[in-house]
């Protein structure tokens, strides 16, 4: 959620516009994050469409976020404690996948997330990438 008066922001230079974000650190290595999060469905409109997603793409993508603020859903906010992190620093771990709860399989599919997922096509354009197909 930006911070400050909404009709006073410069959306021309988004990077310029603070928001209402939080961090704990220890020793360098980031423990949590947190926000207060966008609830105002049409600043999230705007956000997006920024960020490259026309409104048709937000309703798709996010619809139940889109669809909750619409029907009043109070503000919020929330931190995100790295357990794992924290887990690593106690153990004395350089690598967090040493630590991790919920480690892939062995097809390597993060079945908590539905990982790997299709990739849309617009992001492989994006990042210069073009998939391999068999013949």
């Amino acid at each position: 959620m930006p911070q400050g008066d909404l009709s006073e922001k410069d959306f021309e230079n988004p990077l310029d516009i603070l928001a209402y974000q939080y961090d704990i650190v220890c020793n360098g290595i980031e423990l949590s994050s947190g926000a207060i999060r966008n609830h105002k469905p049409e600043l999230m409109y705007k956000l997006f469409l920024i960020a490259g997603y026309d409104k048709n793409q937000v309703d798709e993508k996010f619809s139940g976020m889109i669809n909750a603020l619409s029907y009043g859903a109070p503000p919020h906010g929330g931190i995100a404690p790295g357990i794992d992190r924290i887990v690593m620093l106690l153990a004395n771990e350089k690598n967090i996948r040493e630590v991790t709860m919920f480690p892939m399989n062995q097809n390597a599919q993060d079945l908590m997330m539905n990982a790997p997922s299709e990739v849309n096509p617009d992001q492989l354009k994006e990042l210069n990438l073009a998939l391999k197909t068999k013949k």
